[in-house]
């Protein structure tokens, strides 16, 4: 496997943080917060000239199709994120390849299961998935402990996994909220352990937590709503600067999962 390998992706899904935490919105609102931050992630990437993968949400694409057809446009890849993030079901993941296909109007060949709940592979195959990236190989609390789950690609029932990045040998996460609380410098640094250890980086974010309206809703935690918005963006970019001076090659799921054989 090439080395030095940095995969960006973003979980486009309706904003539906506050039902988690006794709160309500509509899927319509959700859309329109999550379409704001959006905005804001195309015009970063656009001026560091890089690509990214976009997990896309059923719910989104039908609301907000025109979005859709930007990411395309923009060169980046369209991959699936179920249909309703907050209720997934069984059926999602044909349905939601249905939908983002057609409205994308490309083949999409990636899976990421909303909150990174547990997948059926052998669906994924049956559905015509290439690869799957649902696993995050560390222990959050109240979500998973997947420390017996490999930090490296996998394959299982033909469908390669591409688990997100961890640092140390505690395997400390480096998924969306660690960008928002640990300093940028220490999370850089992480991502670079990451590489060296594994070959790549890979880690995703949502396209809320970029959005100015966060702070606006009482029932997101203050940790989550720490450096968003417009910091995370600054954030996100002295990221992606440094990791360019390093000559780190930045790629789609889809191009990095094609130059890996199934054993």
């Amino acid at each position: 496997m090439a080395k030095n390998r940095v995969l960006l992706s973003f979980d486009v899904e309706e904003f539906d943080l506050p039902k988690e935490h006794g709160g309500e919105i509509s899927v319509e609102r959700g859309v329109e917060v999550s379409s704001n931050g959006l905005l804001k992630i195309l015009d970063l990437l656009k001026r560091q000239e890089v690509k990214a993968t976009f997990f896309i949400t059923g719910n989104f694409a039908k609301i907000n199709p025109g979005l859709v057809k930007e990411i395309v446009k923009d060169g980046h890849e369209v991959a699936c994120h179920g249909v309703d993030h907050f209720r997934p079901q069984k059926s999602d993941v044909s349905e939601s390849k249905k939908i983002i296909e057609k409205v994308a109007g490309v083949k999409v060949l990636g899976y990421r299961q909303p909150r990174m709940f547990e997948i059926s592979y052998e669906e994924l195959e049956r559905c015509g998935y290439k690869y799957d990236s649902s696993v995050n190989p560390a222990f959050i609390p109240g979500r998973y402990n997947h420390f017996d789950i490999p930090r490296k690609p996998f394959f299982e029932k033909g469908v390669l996994e591409i688990p997100t990045s961890v640092a140390t040998s505690m395997r400390v996460p480096l998924f969306w909220l660690a960008l928002h609380l640990f300093p940028k410098g220490v999370y850089l640094k992480f991502a670079k352990m990451a590489i060296k250890k594994t070959g790549y980086f890979a880690t995703y974010f949502h396209p809320w937590e970029f959005a100015d309206e966060l702070v606006d809703y009482k029932e997101v935690p203050g940790y989550i709503k720490k450096n968003s918005g417009d910091k995370l963006v600054e954030r996100l970019d002295f990221v992606i600067s440094n990791l360019k001076k390093q000559n780190y090659s930045f790629e789609t799921y889809q191009e990095f999962a094609s130059t890996l054989e199934k054993s």
